[in-house]
């Protein structure tokens, strides 16, 4: 499908989309606390104009930041541990005890431990993407076919040399996928984060237009997440296609 074809398309379903959801309000009389309409939401854009980037910039900043920390420790983590059957031994169950607990429920914990700030909203933004990717990349080694590994060894590689020539090549394509999710997981983490005392961001204003019962400001924000997700998945996806160009998966195409 050609470019042009494949952007009509996809004008085409955000008009119909539109109708059924301006068509659906009017038809049931449905209000704007519950649902509102297209024209609400604009409205609410452009009574926010004026503090929205400021809370973007926040945002970004708090997301961004617990993202790259925590996939740089969880990767990391993941990869000694598969290198290092005592460095396993000693944080394998420490993960495996944390990966099961809600992040929300850290909150209160985050709050007494490191006070108000930016750098416990990092700091739990971080947490929950390490834990994801950390076991994500100690899998994705273990699932390595054994035959590369033998034929490294019997074609007198040590292990260090292993590593990096045969293991992480080899588990980049299947860590894409967990990084993706752990990068759209963050802008939910950043939303929990910021009830941690912070009075700026699109979660703070989320929370402010709650108590005012304002529904349109409130899917307007969240709309801005969905674009910053959308944004970001797909900067990791061209990041993707550079580093992945010699596997199959990046030849086909359905």
């Amino acid at each position: 499908m050609s470019a042009a074809k494949n952007i009509s398309r996809k004008l085409l379903l955000t008009a119909v989309f539109f109708i059924i959801w301006t068509g659906v309000i009017s038809v049931f009389q449905i209000r704007p606390i519950y649902l509102p309409g297209p024209k609400d939401i604009i409205n609410s854009f452009i009574a926010m104009r004026a503090s929205l980037p400021s809370s973007i910039l926040s945002s970004l900043r708090i997301t961004l930041s617990g993202f790259l920390i925590g996939a740089v420790i969880g990767v990391g983590m993941g990869l000694l541990m598969a290198y290092s059957r005592t460095f396993m031994n000693i944080v394998g169950p420490f993960m495996e005890f944390t990966r099961p607990i809600p992040i929300f429920a850290m909150i209160p914990l985050f709050m007494i431990w490191f006070g108000l700030g930016l750098w416990p909203q990092i700091l739990l933004v971080a947490l929950g993407v390490s834990t994801v990717l950390g076991v994500q990349t100690y899998e994705a080694v273990r699932n390595i076919p054994s035959v590369y590994i033998n034929a490294s060894y019997n074609l007198g590689a040590k292990k260090s040399v292993m590593f990096k020539t045969v293991i992480c090549p080899y588990i980049v394509p299947h860590l894409i996928g967990a990084i993706r999710v752990a990068a759209g997981t963050s802008w939910g983490l950043d939303v929990a984060a910021e009830f941690m005392g912070v009075q700026s961001g699109l979660g703070y204003t989320m929370i402010v237009r709650q108590m005012y019962l304002d529904t349109p400001a409130i899917i307007a924000v969240v709309l801005i997440y969905s674009v910053l997700a959308i944004i970001l998945d797909q900067i990791i996806r061209l990041i993707e296609r550079r580093l992945t160009r010699w596997t199959e998966r990046e030849k086909m195409s359905f």
